[in-house]
């Protein structure tokens, strides 16, 4: 094939190419950029949570009167729900977990670090003695909360944050980040802001408070949890049940709990399991939007493709009949318009992938995240290719269908 001569053909009705490259540019650096999100939050949505999902409920009791009494309700709760038969443990929380809440502070081994701004951001828990218990954290070293520790309810949030508690349980990753030469178990945490120290009594494995991308997802699956019950009136307690018995218990705590205590009703009540799918599913949503608009644009370069192509066709009848009355054959027709696309396709690939990389690199910025392996744009590259070969295939087989007959006759 006389590569020059086609060459020349398309310079002479370049408005054409050069759109479709354009288009094959921009389609590859959205196409792959965005495959790399997608596959990122698909990720972060399999990462396991730590907790022991399927067998726990979060139930929040309200209070309606001045007359309530949260201390003597708190107690009372925790005593009924831990007599419940088939119940694991019960706890206070200050957060639901895989809920849309959060507090957090910055911690640090040495206050000298705080002081200057310093400090490894973490996700406070507060909650009773038997937070770790009702959560299902694997714990590697140490204990839970003893009881004595239990920071009784303040009266507001100023005051609990300044009765500190004197002992943490604090996960794996940050007993490593803060001493990265091993045993934080028993030295002291500070924390930022409130300038208290506690005691480091546990390490537990891993906790997931919620999904997230990037910088956010180490964030969120860092946390210290501390022995203390929350101000009143509301109040929110997990409960994990052994295995099979969990939505058995919350039928009778929806029947029984609100009674218990005058002056208070059960808010609101829900199982962990449909508590972590709400929170995935906007992943999920934005997941399958991103996937559509990808679909959707690789589409609209697929009709670009074949209407340059069925364009140059309409335009160049005569031409193609004259090669084919002078011997041409039909696969040399279709090898004419691969090649033309693949020209064409090559050129928008190597902008796209100059696009798809500065993109990557802002939008890695942006969202915290790891930069775009380069295996995401060969991929891409290769995908580009073979649909717009595809897309071609079938106006190169009407051009060469034309017979020279028809061909003489078209001008």
């Amino acid at each position: 094939m006389e590569i020059r001569a086609l060459l020349s053909a398309m310079w002479r009705n370049r408005t054409g190419p050069i759109l479709v490259a354009a288009q094959v540019a921009i389609t590859l650096a959205i196409v792959v950029n965005v495959g790399y999100i997608v596959q990122l939050r698909l990720q972060n949505m399999a990462e396991p949570t730590g907790f022991d999902v399927p067998n726990i409920f979060w139930v929040v009791s309200q209070a309606y009167t001045p007359e309530y009494n949260h201390a003597v309700t708190v107690q009372a709760d925790l005593n009924y729900l831990q007599s419940l038969p088939g119940v694991v443990a019960a706890a206070t929380t200050s957060h639901i977990p895989q809920g849309f809440g959060s507090s957090s502070l910055p911690f640090a081994a040495d206050p000298a670090v705080l002081e200057k701004g310093g400090g490894e951001p973490a996700i406070i828990y507060f909650g009773s003695e038997k937070l770790i218990e009702t959560l299902g954290i694997k714990l590697l070293a140490g204990r839970t909360f003893d009881a004595a520790a239990v920071r009784p309810p303040a009266t507001d949030g100023r005051e609990m944050f300044g009765n500190w508690s004197s002992e943490v349980v604090i996960t794996r990753n940050l007993a490593d980040k803060l001493f990265p030469k091993g045993n934080a178990l028993g030295k002291t945490l500070h924390a930022g802001l409130v300038n208290k120290p506690a005691t480091i009594v546990g390490i537990v494995e891993f906790v997931q408070h919620m999904p997230a991308m990037g910088r956010a997802a180490e964030f969120f699956r860092t946390a210290v949890m501390l022995p203390a019950i929350v101000p009143g009136p509301n109040t929110a307690y997990l409960v994990r049940t052994r295995p099979g018995m969990r939505d058995a218990t919350m039928a009778r705590v929806e029947k029984e709990m609100a009674d218990l205590q005058p002056g208070r009703y059960l808010a609101s009540m829900e199982s962990l399991s449909t508590t972590v799918d709400r929170q995935r599913l906007s992943s999920r949503s934005s997941t399958v939007t991103l996937s559509i608009v990808a679909l959707f644009v690789l589409g609209v370069t697929m009709v670009g493709i074949v209407g340059l192509a069925a364009f140059t066709v309409a335009t160049r009848t005569k031409q193609l009949g004259t090669r084919r009355a002078i011997g041409a054959t039909r696969f040399q027709i279709v090898r004419y318009f691969l090649v033309e696309n693949w020209i064409i396709t090559s050129a928008g690939v190597l902008i796209g992938s100059a696009l798809a990389l500065a993109a990557g690199i802002k939008l890695s910025e942006i969202y915290a995240t790891p930069r775009l392996p380069l295996f995401y744009i060969v991929g891409g590259i290769v995908t580009l290719w073979v649909v717009g070969q595809l897309s071609v295939l079938i106006p190169a087989r009407r051009a060469a269908s034309i017979s020279p007959a028809v061909a003489t006759r078209t001008v």
